[in-house]
């Protein structure tokens, strides 16, 4: 198990963060850049020391105020979007590297290593040096070899970064598989949502040095509790006071909302759930409606994200169709209608929503 409360600090940069991730689960950090998710991940590495609290792993303190456990001791795994393979080793060398380095025979280390080579389906790639491997091939490599030394955590920090799409499309697929099999507590770092869904059981949303969402995927896709982490899981998120199935916006305007809260609320709409219009719509059963401009047009797969400046400023999904039915364009002025049991609206975190 990972068991994570700290306080570190980067320069000006300060992360209050708590963190606990059982075995064989995989957390995603997620967050902007300067979020902290570097941060953590090095605390828990052993790569800088925490300013206060304290770093446990498989139930031993590695740092706190009295106890700093080094890198090289903490047999965490760790694997970067570079790989950092060493370059003058043979694959199976690589991979046994860090038997080797805790006393392992070599026989023994390049048993081991053959043996998650074989896993990896890579050994066919023993004797094959970094330079001629492709880079799925690479972080697959990279993968083993933190696997092969039986570490007590496992820290992927962005692993698939720097792959191209399709590699990254392979890798991943791969990737979740092996992560299923894994006894050993997982931290995946990630800019990417959709890697974050589909490898990882939890979700850690970082922003500003502070955690801003936990939760399972399922619960951050449905409630998002900030602007970042809304954007994220590309839904519309408003905040506001709810009273009698009335939500009064912060930024102005309000909607109606089957079964809101009383009380301060977010409200979330996916984009695809509301309608966009030339003028203002009188024959819809829509309960909410109202006008806007339009600001951009952005292609989606194979729809139109439309971004209506409000209030409330929204993203409507269309399809390429529909906007030339209608006739808009940039600049545009437009009306949105939203049905009252599309909009869902649950009690504000304490968190600022700005």
């Amino acid at each position: 198990m990972i068991d994570v409360d700290c306080r570190a600090s980067n320069g000006s940069f300060v992360l209050e963060a708590a963190l606990r991730v059982e075995p064989g689960e995989v957390t995603a950090l997620l967050g902007p850049n300067g979020a902290g998710k570097s941060t953590l991940l090095r605390s828990i590495a052993g790569l800088q020391r925490i300013d206060a609290g304290h770093v446990a792993i498989g139930g031993v303190v590695v740092d706190d105020a009295s106890t700093f456990v080094p890198a090289e001791e903490r047999r965490v795994g760790v694997v970067f979007q570079d790989h950092r393979l060493f370059p003058h080793l043979r694959v199976l060398d690589n991979v046994a590297f860090g038997l080797r380095s805790r006393g392992v025979g070599r026989a023994e280390a390049h048993r081991i290593a053959r043996e998650w080579l074989d896993r990896l389906g890579l050994a066919d790639l023993a004797r094959r040096r970094p330079a001629a491997l492709s880079g799925g091939q690479g972080q697959r490599v990279a993968l083993a070899r933190a696997l092969a030394a039986g570490p007590r955590a496992l820290l992927l920090d962005e692993p698939l970064a720097a792959l191209d799409i399709q590699t990254r499309a392979e890798v991943q697929g791969e990737l979740r598989t092996h992560l299923r099999e894994v006894e050993q507590p997982t931290v995946l770092v990630t800019h990417d949502p959709i890697e974050a869904l589909l490898l990882a059981d939890r979700v850690v949303v970082l922003e500003s040095g502070r955690v801003a969402q936990e939760g399972s995927t399922a619960d951050i896709t449905r409630r998002p509790a900030t602007p970042y982490v809304a954007r994220m899981v590309g839904m519309n998120l408003f905040a506001g006071t709810a009273s009698d199935g009335v939500v009064s916006l912060d930024g102005g305007g309000s909607l109606t909302v089957a079964d809101a809260p009383t009380g301060r609320v977010l409200a979330a709409v996916r984009p695809s759930a509301l309608t966009l219009h030339a003028t203002e719509p009188h024959d819809t059963s829509a309960r909410n409606r109202w006008a806007g401009r339009i600001a951009a047009l952005a292609p989606l797969g194979d729809r139109i994200r439309v971004t209506v400046a409000g209030p409330p400023d929204t993203l409507v999904d269309v399809t390429a169709a529909a906007i030339a039915d209608l006739g808009v364009a940039p600049g545009s002025e437009v009306w949105v209608s939203a049905k009252a049991t599309e909009i869902s609206a649950y009690p504000a975190p304490g968190l600022s929503t700005g």
